[in-house]
């Protein structure tokens, strides 16, 4: 049998859930209602949502991402985000994004398969989650035009949801979010961070930059995507964990967002030490610089870049997370 996220994880997914108006669905009070999947009902939208308890888990009963089904007519891909860490997930099988599996029973049966439907997101990690959820709890007004087409009406499961016009929102759709606090000192250095592990980090949801050795450096520093020659953002360096064992990475995957799959098959081993970042947000304006040749970690910013960057975090309102 394959292997089932582990206690803590299924509770913190059923708090994730609970915040935004989603309960989960117990038999006699206590147990999951199939073994395989969490369930959850939002009453006030009259939606269920179901995820995955044995997709790509490690170990330490740590899922790689969320697997995360909701109702055809439900599904918005405008709640797709891949650098706040959520992905719209397509059947390979199907090259589409229609996955069946005989436990969704509020979902429709499609005249090509035998077991109901839905449309899925993958979702690495909580802030991820939480976000999905917030966004599903304000609910979804009318069809999304760029989804798969539903069922026919003479699927007997095709017309048991009928989406509210004006959904009631529960009281607790909003998260509780901190402004992110102004950087103020002016970064020298800037670290090189690939795409899309820079967009995660400026989204606020990869918070540890996983490197083969440590660095002494500690403060603000400049965030540059590899390859762009810019300045896309700034973020405080404030700490360094490691070398860190597979299982204390498997621990972490939300923190680092390297996916199960690697970590196992050992092609990301030299990366066992986590560069701690805070309060990383984006610049409004990215500030264009002269890569210097031989450039790998570390760029040194010029006097101008310097001068650029001082400008534009006097006006370079934090977002939030």
């Amino acid at each position: 049998m394959a292997k089932l996220i582990s206690d803590q994880v299924r509770q913190r997914v059923i708090d994730i859930a609970a915040h935004y108006g989603f309960v989960a669905q117990l038999k006699d009070g206590a147990q999951d209602q199939y073994v395989k999947n969490l369930m959850f009902y939002c009453k006030s939208l009259n939606q269920t949502v179901y995820i995955r308890k044995d997709r790509a888990v490690g170990d330490c009963g740590i899922p790689a991402y969320f697997h995360v089904a909701v109702h055809p007519n439900f599904f918005n891909k405008a709640w797709v985000s891949v650098p706040e860490g959520i992905e719209e997930l397509i059947n390979r099988q199907k090259k589409k994004n229609l996955h069946s599996s005989s436990n969704y029973q509020k979902f429709p049966v499609y005249p090509e398969n035998d077991e109901p439907c839905g449309m899925c997101f993958k979702v690495t990690g909580y802030d991820a989650l939480g976000k999905l959820f917030q966004q599903m709890a304000a609910g979804n007004k009318k069809l999304n035009p760029t989804s798969e087409p539903t069922a026919s009406a003479s699927s007997p499961t095709a017309t048991d949801f009928t989406l509210d016009e004006k959904p009631v929102v529960p009281e607790k759709t909003t998260a509780a979010v901190e402004p992110r606090n102004q950087i103020d000192t002016v970064p020298t250095k800037g670290l090189l961070i690939k795409s899309p592990y820079i967009d995660r980090i400026l989204a606020g949801t990869k918070t540890w930059e996983m490197r083969s050795s440590a660095t002494s450096l500690r403060g603000p520093i400049a965030l540059i995507k590899q390859g762009s020659g810019q300045v896309v953002g700034v973020a405080n360096l404030v700490d360094v964990k490691g070398p860190l064992s597979k299982q204390e990475k498997l621990k972490a995957i939300d923190k680092h967002q390297i996916s199960i799959e690697r970590l196992e098959s050992g092609e990301t081993d030299k990366w066992d030490t986590a560069w701690v970042l805070e309060n990383a947000q984006p610049l409004k304006t990215p500030i264009h610089y002269q890569p210097p040749n031989g450039a790998v970690i570390w760029v040194n910013l010029d006097q101008k870049t310097q001068d650029q960057l001082a400008v534009t975090l006097k006006t370079n309102t934090p977002s939030v997370r």
